[in-house]
């Protein structure tokens, strides 16, 4: 008999607000699955990516808004001091560390608009796939069949964008993009939602829509074989992506008889307007969405690129519409009067929207595991900029994942010889993934490790 439990408006605002801790609820999980976390030994072990586009404030030393309003501490280790651009951290910063100095070499003279789509992967944009797998994806395959969605890629904008400008972060084994969820009713209609017709409806569906991928494939063989060069490369990697279409509709069939947990959808903001009603809730309700998400086992790989890396993208506008120029602008505008000033306060408003989210996962225990949901979960926060175009020195933050070997509590500075793929193959090793190097890692770093 499954066993379901109806999360109703008020307990949860309780637990998104962390006005109280959630207890363990096991009844969360559907115990019919034979890959449901239910069965496994191990607690769950969750990676989580937030990235934002454009970079952020860092007025030289001897600028009047440098004490004030410089991204990063002025100080390196434990006694470090947050400036007004990362306030909002105070309460965690023992569950955090705040990193400089990293970046990805094979990116630091490209396109600097392209940033989120080598954010997760450090790839060489020159070669002939463009890029490579992102650590997410690496990660969704080692510990993916475990629940009902092996990832969820999200974005502030949704779908792919096109590969100058990319509005996802995940990218397959072919170098292929992933697309994204850009809405709040989208991600919690994928999770939560339930499917349409009967079971034997849906297998009719199912089974239709594989014998159509089915009869593509064998026609994309037979053209396969009179291409040559660039263009078989191009198809094949369409192939990967019909296999990964293939792979999701029989991940689907076999999770048709676990019901979805029952989660009382007025307790979002589902259907809010970030431009006319401001970007709060819209980005709240995201961040609401992956907390749920983690908490009912829904996936164990989420990311989630808030803001992306664009002059005309739609997510650029979040500034304006809570009273500043245009994120775009004001990563330009920084020379004239007040621009530092400008931009670090939204960088301090993105920094709010975060620390809300770290607080919902640290006031909530795990149901599965010891501790919080924090705890058991590895959170990276960043940029794959960090002043104007410059793909150099991003400003990043990992959070929590203490429960498997992280240690926190300072600011790390980095010499820029060190890859950021160091600490993308570092987290990955924590989590156990079964890796030893991560695209171009030359190791991993120890002085975050317990």
């Amino acid at each position: 008999m499954k066993n379901i439990v109806n999360i109703n408006r008020r307990t949860f605002l309780k637990a998104a607000g962390s006005s109280l801790l959630l207890p363990a609820l096991p009844s969360f999980f559907p115990r019919t699955a034979s890959a449901n976390v239910a069965t496994q030994k191990t607690a769950p072990r969750r990676m989580c990516t937030v990235f934002f586009g454009m970079g952020v404030s860092l007025p030289p030393d001897d600028h009047i808004a440098y004490r004030d309003w410089h991204w990063f501490p002025h100080e390196t280790g434990a006694n470090y001091t947050l400036t007004k651009s990362t306030l909002a951290l105070e309460p965690h910063r023992k569950r955090l560390t705040i990193m400089s100095g990293l970046s990805h070499p094979r990116t630091r003279t490209m396109y600097s608009h392209s940033t989120g789509a080598y954010f997760l992967s450090g790839a060489d944009p020159k070669t002939p796939a463009g890029n490579a797998i992102t650590a997410d994806q690496v990660y969704a395959e080692h510990v993916g069949q475990h629940t009902r969605y092996p990832f969820i890629t999200m974005d502030s904008e949704g779908g792919i964008g096109d590969f100058r400008e990319p509005t996802t972060l995940s990218y397959n084994r072919s170098g292929q993009p992933i697309p994204s969820i850009g809405k709040p009713r989208g991600v919690f209609n994928e999770l939560f939602g339930v499917g349409k017709g009967d079971k034997n409806t849906q297998l009719r569906d199912f089974g239709r829509n594989k014998s159509i991928l089915d009869k593509m494939t064998q026609d994309l063989k037979v053209l396969e074989n009179k291409l040559a060069g660039d263009d078989k490369n191009r198809l094949e990697q369409y192939l990967s992506s019909v296999r990964e279409l293939e792979h999701r509709i029989e991940r689907a069939e076999a999770w048709l008889d676990v019901e979805k947990p029952r989660i009382d959808e007025s307790a979002f903001n589902l259907d809010t307007d970030p431009i006319k009603d401001g970007p709060t809730e819209f980005i709240d309700a995201m961040y609401q969405l992956m907390y749920t998400a983690f908490l009912t086992d829904s996936t164990r790989v989420i990311s989630y690129q808030k803001v992306r890396e664009s002059p005309g993208g739609y997510s650029v506008k979040f500034s304006k519409a809570i009273g500043l120029p245009g994120h775009h602008a004001l990563s330009h505008g920084f020379n004239e009067e007040g621009g530092y000033e400008r931009w670090g306060q939204y960088d301090a408003y993105l920094s709010e929207r975060f620390a809300k989210f770290l607080n919902m996962m640290k006031s909530t225990d795990d149901p599965f595991a010891e501790g919080s949901l924090l705890d058991n979960t590895l959170v990276l926060y960043g940029s794959g900029t960090s002043t104007v175009h410059n793909t150099r020195n991003f400003p990043l933050v990992l959070a929590g994942g203490e429960n498997f070997g992280f240690k926190h509590g300072e600011h790390r500075k980095y010499d820029e010889s060190i890859p950021m793929s160091n600490l993308l193959n570092t987290m990955l090793q924590q989590l156990g993934a079964p890796i030893s190097n991560f695209a171009d890692s030359t190791g991993t770093i120890k002085n975050i490790l317990v």
